[in-house]
């Protein structure tokens, strides 16, 4: 039940007035000149980038940052942590996974870093909030943030379950809109940081069989666009930096593996170990990639061809490269 009390009236705003043919003919030559004077501009820039898909940019620095990288405790996120500890990088690792945080941070300290395990639901602000003050204390204030945290698709008929989808939301999507609130602050106040975001393949080519996770795969990856936007329009963006990683199928949690390799069409599915990832990412942070496939076999911009293909034809390509229709066995 809506609180009528709680939601202001719907009010229609003022009527769109009419401009005149002076005034039509004024913007279009504003816009013809502003084209003009862009064109001219990005000569520059698209030189800049056709030079860096050859040349590799300069590597920046990450030894003795702080990293905090959630859902840390395995998989994917324990290969990211891992990574940025051999770089130097002291790592707090937030998991639910208190046990296997414990580990992961014995781990880390083997590279002679600092390392702290913190139990906490990313998902809930208030404890994302006690996690930013805790993560001050003990290790100084977070430089590189990785929004790792996600529910990976186990089950095909657990998809469209109220339960599931609420709570997939909540972990994939909001903790990421939780933790940069959070940090995001004190990077811009120090002119200094980098967010990095874990969305999937799932995040450009959505499967039927994992709707609700590809919704929170595309919403990362469109929330990682606006932000990419929020700071060059801060003044920010060449000292807080973001990268978007869109990981293709990784050998981690035994469930969601085994739902690939039991259903027909999905089991030519190539897999790949969360080491070569924790590599790329650390790589992509260094040299401030801004979207990155791991592997790297395709580039984002093939994905955007992909997803805007006409439909008959993307389906006879997923169908073809699948080697066969899909088959869904839960």
């Amino acid at each position: 039940m809506v609180d009528n009390a709680d939601v202001s009236p719907y009010r229609w705003a003022d009527p769109v007035p009419l401009k005149t043919s002076v005034q039509r003919a004024r913007e279009l030559f504003e816009l013809v000149l502003n084209v003009v004077l862009f064109l001219f501009e990005s000569v520059p820039l698209w030189w800049e980038a056709l030079v860096g898909c050859f040349v590799a940019p300069p590597a920046k620095n990450i030894s003795g940052q702080t990293a905090l990288v959630t859902g840390g405790a395995n998989g994917l996120g324990q290969a990211i942590a891992i990574a940025l500890a051999k770089e130097g990088c002291n790592v707090a690792v937030a998991d639910v996974d208190e046990v296997n945080g414990r580990e992961t941070v014995a781990k880390l300290r083997r590279y002679n870093v600092s390392a702290v395990a913190y139990k906490v639901d990313v998902s809930d602000y208030e404890a994302v909030r006690q996690l930013g003050r805790d993560i001050e204390r003990d290790l100084g204030p977070v430089d590189i943030l990785v929004n790792n945290a996600g529910i990976l698709p186990t089950s095909f008929s657990q998809d469209g379950l109220p339960s599931h989808c609420k709570r997939t939301m909540e972990v994939n999507v909001l903790s990421g809109f939780w933790t940069t609130q959070v940090f995001i602050d004190s990077m811009v106040r120090r002119r200094k940081g980098h967010i990095v975001a874990i969305s999937s393949l799932a995040g450009y080519v959505a499967p039927g069989w994992a709707k609700t996770y590809a919704t929170t795969k595309f919403a990362i990856r469109g929330f990682m666009d606006a932000l990419e936007d929020d700071l060059y329009l801060r003044g920010q963006s060449e000292h807080v930096r973001t990268t978007t990683i869109f990981p293709q199928a990784f050998n981690t949690r035994k469930q969601a593996i085994s739902v690939l390799k039991a259903s027909s069409g999905l089991t030519r599915l190539p897999i790949y170990e969360p080491s070569a990832l924790g590599e790329t990412v650390v790589n992509a942070i260094k040299t401030n990639q801004r979207k990155v496939v791991v592997p790297e076999t395709v580039k984002p911009y093939l994905l955007a061809i992909f997803e805007n293909m006409p439909i008959k034809v993307r389906q006879l390509l997923t169908k073809t490269l699948a080697q066969g229709e899909v088959k869904l066995l839960d």
